[in-house]
C-alpha cells in the first residue's frame, strides 16, 4: 500500500480533496530498487522526487574529493533534491539507496502541473520546502553548537537502525568527525 502511505503522510500536512488524491495518483509510479542504487548522480538535473516507502537513502557529495554525507532519509520521507528540482539546473550531490526500496516517484512536470491545478499541492510543496529549509538550519546549529556526542545520539535515535545500514566512515563523515573519533567515541559511550 505504498500509495495510501503517501496520501497519509501528506494528509498529515493538510487535507486533501479526491479531485487531487486522483490526478495525483495517475502520476506517482511505484519503483523497487536495489541496495546502491543511484537516484541522482551529478551532474544531471533532477527530473523526480520519491517518496521513500520502504528503504533507507542518503545524500552525499565530494569535496576535495572526500565523500561528505549530508542526509539521511528513511520510511516516510520525501526525497528531494531542492535546487536541483525546482529550478531545474544540474545537481552538486548524489541521492543513493542505502538498501533494497520501494520509492514512489513523481516527474518535476507533473509537480508543477499539479501545483497550477491544485492549491493543496501548493500548500504541500511550501511546507515540504519549509521542513527541509528548517532541517537544515537543525543540521549547520548542531555542527558549530552540540558535542559529537549529542548529534551521534540524536542520529541514532531518528535512525535506529543506520549503524547496521550504512558503513561507520559515512556516519563519521554526517557527524564531521573522522572515523577514529567516531570509534573512540562510540567505545567511550560503550564503557560507561
Amino acid at each position: 500500500m505504498p500509495f495510501n502511505h503517501l496520501t497519509r503522510v501528506l494528509g498529515a500536512i493538510q487535507p486533501l480533496s479526491n479531485e487531487f488524491l486522483e490526478a495525483l495518483e495517475k502520476d506517482v509510479v511505484l519503483l523497487s530498487l536495489p541496495k546502491d542504487y543511484k537516484l541522482l548522480e551529478v551532474p544531471q538535473i533532477s527530473n523526480q522526487a520519491y517518496f521513500l516507502h520502504r528503504g533507507f537513502a542518503l545524500t552525499y557529495s565530494y569535496t576535495h574529493g572526500h565523500k561528505q554525507v549530508e542526509r539521511f532519509w528513511n520510511n516516510g520521507q520525501i526525497i528531494v533534491s531542492l535546487r536541483s528540482f525546482f529550478e531545474q539546473v544540474p545537481t552538486t550531490e548524489f541521492i543513493q539507496l542505502a538498501a533494497p526500496s520501494e520509492v514512489l516517484c513523481i516527474s518535476h512536470q507533473c509537480v508543477i502541473t499539479l501545483m497550477e491545478k491544485f492549491s493543496e499541492a501548493n500548500h504541500l510543496c511550501r511546507v515540504i520546502l519549509s521542513r527541509y529549509y528548517t532541517d537544515s538550519c537543525e543540521r549547520v546549529h548542531s555542527l558549530h553548537h552540540e558535542p559529537t556526542t549529542a548529534r551521534f545520539r540524536k542520529l541514532t535515535e531518528n535512525f535506529p537502525e543506520i549503524e547496521q545500514l550504512v558503513p561507520q566512515d559515512w556516519i563519521a563523515s554526517y557527524l564531521g568527525i573522522a572515523p577514529q573519533s567516531l570509534s573512540r567515541m562510540k567505545r567511550h559511550l560503550h564503557s560507561r
